[in-house]
Formats: C-alpha cells, structure tokens, sequence
C-alpha cells in the first residue's frame, strides 16, 4: 500500500547541510528548521509501545506468573534468570539489528520494516503470555516469553533511530524529551489502568475468553496491551513518511556494522565517543542497582512493608516523565553535556541524602528530585551518540547506546547482589554513588557531541 504524506511548512524540515551534501546523503532538508510538537509525537508511538509492554511485562511477570509455577529455595533466583532473559537478547540482537538498519533499503524506508514486523508479532506473542499462564502450562509460556523478547528486542533500536532520521540536529533534544515522555505514558497506563483491569473477574468474559473468572483479569490486562500497541503502529506507519535515501555504496559503504562502529569508537582519536560510552553504562549500572534492591533495602533497612518500599520508586518515575521535556529544552541553553553534568551532580546529591533518610515522605520527596536529575542525564546521552555517529549511521550510534544500557542492566544488579552478600545491603547507596561518580569524570571527558559537531567527527560518514 502507498502512502502519500503531506508535509506542510509548519512541520518539522529535515537537518540543515550544505547543497552539495543534499546528494551525497539523500536527506532533502530546509536552512529554516522548525519543529512541530504533533509529529513527534507520532513518531514517539514506537517507543510508547515498548514502554507500555515492557511496563505491564515487569510488573505481574515476576510477581503473579512466574511464582505460579517456580516456588522453593530458588524462586528468586530463577525469576531473576527469566527476568533478565530481555536484556540479555537485547544486548545481543538491538546493536546489530540497530547498525543493519542504516543500510536496510526499502519502499517503506530502512527503519519502518523492522517496526512493522517486529511490533505486531511482540503484541500477539504479549497476548500469549497471558494464556500460557491461564491454559497452557509453564514451558509453553517461557517459549512465549522468548519469541515475544526476541521480537521487541528486534524494532527497539529502529524505532528509536527513527526520530533522528526526521528530526535535526538542533531539536533532537526537545524531540527525545517527548520520545521518552510518551514511553513514561505506558509506564503510566500500567501502573493506573492496567492495574485496575488486572482485578475484574467476570465468569460471563471468563467463558468468552476460554479462562477462568479469576483469570480474566490478566487475560484482558495483556490483551489490552497488545490491541493499544497494533493500535499505536498501525497509526505510526499513516503518520510517518521516512526520507529517502540512497542506496548503499557497494565499494565505499558509508554505513557501517556493529563491529565496525565499537571498533572506530575505540580507536578514534577523539575519545569522546569512548567517554559517553564508558559513561552510560556506569550511570545505568548505578541506576539498575537501585531499582532493582532499594525494594529489599527498604524493606531489610528500613523496615518499610514491601509494597510500600516498590510504592517509593514511583516517584523518580513519575518525576522523569514530568521533566523528559523541560530536559531537552535546558539543553539547548546549557548544552547536552553540561546539562548531563548538571543531572549527575543532582544524582549526587540525592543518593548522599537517600544514604542518610529513613523518613518515608522524606525518601520519597528525594527520589522525585533524582528523577529530574535522571531526565537531564538520560535525555541528553543518546543524541550525543546519534551527533558522532553522523546521521548515515544513526542506527550504528542507537545499538551502541543500548550495547552500554543493557549491558549495565545485565550485570549491574548480579554484581551488586555479590557485593551486598559479602558486605551488607545497607551499602545499596555509596555503591550506586561510587558509579554514579565514575560517570561524572568520564562525561567530563566528552569534547564533541553537541549541535553542529556531526561535521567535525571522525566517525561520521
């Protein structure tokens, strides 16, 4: 099916190049760039579909699934093996499926195949998940988990490079301010919305949907997901038209694999590449270990019933979305390091006051202040990355990003658990802080990244 877009001058003009490089890249872009909030939000419904799957995936696959089926001594342990399964396959296929994609050449451009693929067959294997809990029996449903990991881990980084494709340089920022708040959005919908559809029982559903009346809940609570996420694609597709590019030089490629990127970032004269790197995944190391034990911290240490410890992490959540926006907007004005700088230090702040809290309101006024610092710093990290890649190869730059974020999420929290097995878990703070500091030199160390340094990188094409 064609699909013929209409872009009017108030929409969002591509980057601004010399006219000589409008051949060379394809890209055909306007001197005055502007940016229209409606059509990115458009493009913010990809990443809106992983937030609110993964959202809902997180939040009753340990806790109500899984325990179904796994019990004894080694229930955590095995859940936390099956949980971390996600950023495992991540770490593996979103790099390389985010590299291949700057060379893909379709008549639906080189990012959209990958959504349109992987997306729907995520959402009926979401829906799946959901039964082989009700019907089917625990290795059907781990089958499920893994195809249905398989295909988000497969249209994440596309999707995700799909902003900068259509969005220049000057307003990426402000762009994946909204990109990200519309995955806060499916963040939200899980914890408001699908927690409320999560608790029907109806026998009547029950009979309709091949369940039992206390499972309909579930059921409807997955199946909803799934039929908002076709629903979020399908608009996506009519909405967003890629620009055209030309086809891969067969001698000279400008595109590069996965490889070849970690291979220029390592032995590129400018470092700065190396730094952001080096830093995403130190700060998503200190992340991922407070997300993962301040629930069991605050339930050991401070004696906080466990709902009401999770209850606490909502308010950097909520807090990051409410500022995802105002992040981008600072960066333009401070720029995207020094705007990164500044969240780290706000991190800084927030983990000493956390290690000396033990007021419940206090904690949870806190952890909302973190999450600004979080918004300033993880708003502003990927367009560093996009900026150095260069705009050929921002599917190379988006699989380097989550290479550094999931690889932290994978060994981040194993690493913390030895540590607080051979120490104590009261040390869940100054840990998170030590990396949180670590991240701050080496962003200190990032030279080039901001808007208009494209041109002067070695590893843009």
């Amino acid at each position: 099916m064609k699909r013929n877009v209409k872009m009017h001058e108030d929409e969002i003009e591509l980057e601004t190049t010399p006219a000589d490089e409008h051949k060379e890249t394809g890209f055909d872009q306007d001197s005055q760039s502007q940016m229209r909030w409606l059509y990115v939000l458009a493009i913010g419904l990809g990443f809106f579909t992983t937030g609110i799957s993964w959202s809902v995936y997180n939040s009753y696959l340990p806790a109500e699934f899984l325990p179904t089926f796994i019990v004894g001594d080694l229930q955590n342990t095995i859940i936390g093996a099956i949980m971390v399964l996600d950023n495992i396959l991540a770490v593996v296929i979103q790099p390389y499926i985010g590299a291949k994609s700057d060379s893909t050449r379709t008549r639906w451009g080189r990012r959209m195949p990958y959504i349109m693929v992987g997306t729907p067959i995520a959402a009926a294997f979401f829906t799946l998940i959901a039964y082989g809990w009700a019907v089917f029996g625990f290795w059907f449903m781990l089958a499920i988990i893994t195809i249905f990991n398989i295909s988000m881990a497969f249209y994440r980084a596309p999707v995700v490079a799909l902003m900068p494709d259509l969005v220049s340089s000057e307003h990426r920022t402000k762009a994946n301010g909204i990109i990200n708040l519309m995955g806060g959005i499916g963040a939200i919908y899980a914890f408001a919305i699908a927690s409320r559809i999560f608790k029907i029982n109806s026998p009547a559903l029950g009979a309709l949907l091949g369940v039992t009346a206390a499972q309909v809940g579930p059921i409807l609570t997955f199946l909803s997901t799934s039929i908002i996420m076709v629903v979020a694609v399908i608009i996506l597709f009519f909405a967003i038209k890629e620009p055209q590019v030309p086809p891969v030089d067969a001698d000279k490629p400008r595109e590069i694999g996965i490889i070849e990127a970690f291979r220029e970032v390592s032995f590129s004269e400018d470092k700065s590449a190396a730094a952001i790197l080096g830093a995403i995944f130190m700060w998503f190391f200190g992340y991922n270990a407070i997300e993962t034990w301040f629930t069991k911290y605050g339930n050991e240490i401070l004696g906080f019933a466990v709902e009401d410890a999770s209850f606490l992490l909502t308010g950097i959540a909520l807090s990051f979305v409410i500022f995802a926006v105002p992040a981008g907007l600072l960066a333009e004005k401070l720029g995207r390091r020094n705007t990164i700088l500044v969240g780290l230090l706000i991190m800084h702040a927030s983990l000493i006051a956390l290690w000396f809290s033990a007021d419940y309101n206090t904690i949870l006024g806190i952890f909302a202040v973190a999450g600004i610092g979080w918004a300033f710093v993880n708003v502003n990290s990927i367009v560093i990355m996009w900026e150095l890649l260069g705009k050929v190869r921002i599917g190379a730059g988006t699989g380097l990003y989550y290479a550094a974020s999931m690889g932290a999420a994978i060994v981040g929290p194993f690493v913390a658990g030895v540590f607080f097995d051979l120490t104590s878990i009261s040390f869940l703070f100054p840990l998170s802080l030590v990396f949180f500091i670590v991240a701050f030199i080496l962003t200190l160390a990032v030279r080039t990244g901001e808007v208009g340094d494209e041109s002067k990188s070695e590893m843009a094409a």
